[in-house]
């Protein structure tokens, strides 16, 4: 985290003293990239051990640091996409990077020393995360029938569908698309962290921001579920992403 901090700062005043364009701001974001997916790699290794780790008092505290860290991270990769558009604001990505402190990094030993007496019990933490789960999950339905409403409206709305059809030829300008659906969905992080690891050169876009947009990629994906990923404007199944991996534009070449 200090190495993805002191990365930053050094962008941050090279982007400040060059055009945006410079050979040399370029190089500084590759380098931020690269830090940044190996910050996306070491939470994912301690995603896969905080579970054996069950005789931890405060698991579920260690498991909710990992995760906000995650969170977080995926927003600044989603926000360095936004350089290579005309709406990258480095202020936000400034603010993004604030919220990660290099002295709170969560590890299983910080997690143990934490006092005990804000410790719960195991029947406490069921009840804790069993009721997040139905909040969760009444929020995941609230949306969906949003949702369901908006694309009915525009099934009817020839205006719309054409509307919908302009942007999506905008967004698929760029020959890797992932296109999501609520991004702390547990396929949407782990497709991003294969796209991130391979360096593969994409563009993200959340369909939950325009209905528009999401029906028509439904129309040309025959699919109705999220992520989707389209190459070259093609519909690929992600079940089959490590097939067609290596033959995506890479992100830089070394």
């Amino acid at each position: 985290m200090i190495h993805l901090r002191v990365q930053f700062l050094h962008f941050q005043s090279v982007y400040k003293q060059t055009d945006c364009h410079n050979e040399k701001i370029e190089n500084d974001l590759k380098a931020l990239k690269i830090i940044v997916m190996v910050v996306q790699n070491r939470l994912e290794e301690l995603k896969s051990i905080v579970l054996e780790y069950t005789e931890l008092n405060n698991l579920s505290g260690m498991k909710r640091k990992i995760d906000d860290f995650g969170y977080i991270v995926t927003q600044i990769v989603l926000e360095i996409k936004e350089f290579e558009r005309d709406n990258f604001l480095i202020e936000k990505l400034e603010k993004l990077v604030n919220k990660l402190n290099p002295f709170d990094v969560p590890t299983l030993q910080s997690s143990e020393n934490e006092n005990s007496e804000n410790q719960s019990t195991p029947k406490e933490i069921i009840k804790t995360i069993l009721g997040k789960e139905t909040i969760q999950k009444e929020e995941k339905a609230r949306k969906e029938k949003e949702q369901i409403e908006e694309e009915n409206e525009i099934r009817h709305d020839n205006s719309k569908i054409l509307n919908g059809q302009r942007k999506i030829y905008k967004i698929f300008r760029k020959p890797v698309v992932l296109l999501v659906d609520y991004l702390e969905d547990d396929c949407t992080l782990k497709t991003l962290q294969i796209l991130n690891e391979n360096q593969i050169d994409y563009n993200i876009f959340d369909v939950s921001t325009d209905s528009e947009i999401r029906l028509i990629v439904k129309y040309l994906s025959d699919c109705e579920t999220f992520p989707q990923l389209f190459v070259k404007g093609n519909f690929e199944k992600l079940s089959e992403i490590d097939e067609i991996i290596d033959s995506l534009p890479k992100m830089y070449l070394n």
